[in-house]
């Protein structure tokens, strides 16, 4: 791996200021603790509020994780795999193939985060995993020539207002991009669904106006390549008032999918499909009845 090193002063002069309230957080799972130590909480999370938003891709690349791990098990069977108990078996865990690979990329991505953060703090481990090198060699790559100051790392924010909360990635601050700003690490294969991270650093970004009273005026997504051929890439959030303003409007869907706001039938044909059904039973227990001596 080539040797990049980044200067020991990731962290500049500039600092947040302090917050207005603390916003904790237990098993992704956050509150908001006040200066009158009253909670508030548990809090809907950012990434909880945009699972409102549909992603056909998503439900393409299940199916097709599924229908290859079918594929693959079937090939490697052989005729056992006619077996009607080993063919059960086959299906049902295709069915949740692709929430392992979902699960490796997780740990995997958790290990890529971990490791930026230590190297952001002036402490990047003498071991690296052989399979995280490259996304690591981009992110030093891009720190190196970006003129972004990180001022703090893996921040717990929330509103008070809007009842929601997340965790941060990176602050920075940057002088020609108009002061504070969020920094998004992913390492997602694409940006197929660059816009809703937009919209995820949106809600960030006005929960940390609110709990910092300053404004975060950009946004940076920083995609770190995990997997061949390890492609990486840093795009802005071009409008931040409309990242905001998006968020909210997914913020607003998901709550309201979760009010019941439909009433009970004013007509059904229910009743009438099940009656001969009731009828039987009743005639049934009636019949019964006297046998057992009620």
């Amino acid at each position: 791996m080539e040797n990049t090193n980044i200067p020991s002063a990731s962290y500049k002069e500039m600092k947040l200021p302090e917050p207005k309230y603390i916003v904790s957080e237990d098993k992704h799972k956050y509150s908001i603790v006040l200066p009158t130590g009253e909670t508030i909480g548990p809090l809907k999370s950012v990434t909880g509020a945009l699972g409102i938003i549909a992603k056909p891709a998503l439900i393409a690349w299940s199916a097709r994780e599924a229908a290859n791990y079918f594929k693959t098990e079937i090939l490697r069977l052989g005729r056992s795999a006619l077996d009607p108990a080993m063919l059960e078996q086959i299906s049902k865990d295709a069915a949740q193939a692709h929430r392992k690979k979902a699960s490796d990329a997780a740990d995997l991505g958790s290990t890529i985060h971990n490791v930026c953060e230590a190297i952001i703090l002036g402490c990047e481990p003498e071991s690296i995993p052989e399979e995280i090198k490259e996304a690591l060699l981009a992110f030093k790559k891009w720190r190196l020539s970006s003129d972004i100051q990180i001022v703090a790392t893996e921040i717990a924010t929330g509103s008070v207002k809007y009842k929601y909360g997340g965790r941060i990635d990176a602050v920075g601050w940057s002088k020609d991009r108009g002061g504070f700003g969020i920094i998004d690490l992913k390492t997602s294969k694409s940006l197929l669904y660059g816009n809703e991270y937009s919209l995820q650093v949106g809600g960030y970004a006005a929960a940390m106006a609110e709990q910092y009273g300053v404004d975060f005026s950009w946004a940076e997504i920083v995609r770190l390549g995990k997997a061949a051929p390890f492609t990486s890439e840093v795009r802005p959030v071009t409008d931040m008032a409309a990242a905001v303003d998006g968020f909210m409007a997914a913020l607003t869907l998901s709550n309201g999918a979760e009010t019941r706001i439909i009433g009970e039938p004013s007509f059904t044909t229910e009743a009438a499909v099940h009656a001969p059904e009731k009828k039987s039973a009743v005639k049934s227990k009636d019949k019964i009845a006297p046998a057992l001596g009620f």
